[in-house]
């Protein structure tokens, strides 16, 4: 059986299918590394076969496994593979690099998919330059941003707590990052960021690096993936209190 095929067993005349753990083969990233020398469509379309077999179809099978993980966590979650996955090609509309293939594939599983604006989130990124999990919430929006510093205003010293908790440092060990305003909409959030500085923060996300071979080399990948957002639980199941 390859590499690709689903492993099942039956029972009571009941069929049962278990999907690849491993879906990602070194074949997805050859691929990449061709497209990084061929990034053209003339060679894309004639090698358009392996896109399709080594890239785009593990990394679906790949993506559909993280939701279903996710939504055993968050069952608000009811997304699919298009809501998730980020486009393999470029919009060079207003680039100045005109080439037409990403290097790399990429989901973010949340609530509302890669648009997520407001909900915890994993993320994950796949290619032959770089490889990383990532969660949190990397882009709020101008209300829950609002919400979240308002929240955190509260009691400030809860939410670092949240943030530096030991769970998140021994997944996350650079824990979490995120751009900074200078300035705050609210006078005693200035007052209180000298002290609390995280209430200048405009992004709250936490990323992790790995070779391509240790991503392999992963017995299972799905749960490997999904262990990066249950370190992130308790910040999770903060964010989504504020819903």
């Amino acid at each position: 059986m390859s590499n690709n095929d689903y492993f099942h067993a039956i029972n009571n005349n009941n069929i049962f299918f278990e999907m690849n753990k491993r879906p990602l083969t070194p074949l997805f990233y050859s691929f990449l590394k061709d497209v990084a020398a061929h990034n053209d469509r003339e060679w894309f379309n004639l090698n358009k076969f392996r896109y399709e077999n080594d890239v785009f179809l593990p990394f679906k099978e790949l993506t559909n496994q993280v939701i279903e993980l996710m939504q055993q966590i968050d069952p608000a979650i009811q997304i699919d593979f298009k809501q998730a996955a980020f486009r393999f090609y470029r919009d060079t509309r207003f680039s100045a690099d005109k080439s037409p293939y990403k290097l790399w594939m990429g989901a973010a599983v949340s609530r509302v998919g890669r648009k997520n604006t407001r909900y915890p989130e994993i993320y994950f990124q796949f290619g032959p330059g770089e490889n990383f999990i990532a969660g949190g919430l990397y882009r709020p929006d101008k209300e829950i941003l609002f919400r979240i510093r308002e929240k955190i205003a509260e009691n400030p010293v809860i939410f670092e707590k949240i943030l530096s908790d030991t769970t998140v440092l021994q997944q996350f060990p650079d824990g979490f990052k995120g751009e900074r305003n200078k300035r705050l909409p609210v006078k005693q959030w200035q007052e209180l960021s000298k002290i609390h500085p995280v209430l200048l923060n405009k992004q709250f996300y936490t990323i992790k690096y790995y070779t391509p071979e240790e991503i392999l080399n992963q017995a299972d990948l799905p749960a490997f993936i999904i262990g990066h957002y249950q370190a992130l639980q308790k910040f999770n199941d903060w964010l989504i209190m504020l819903d």
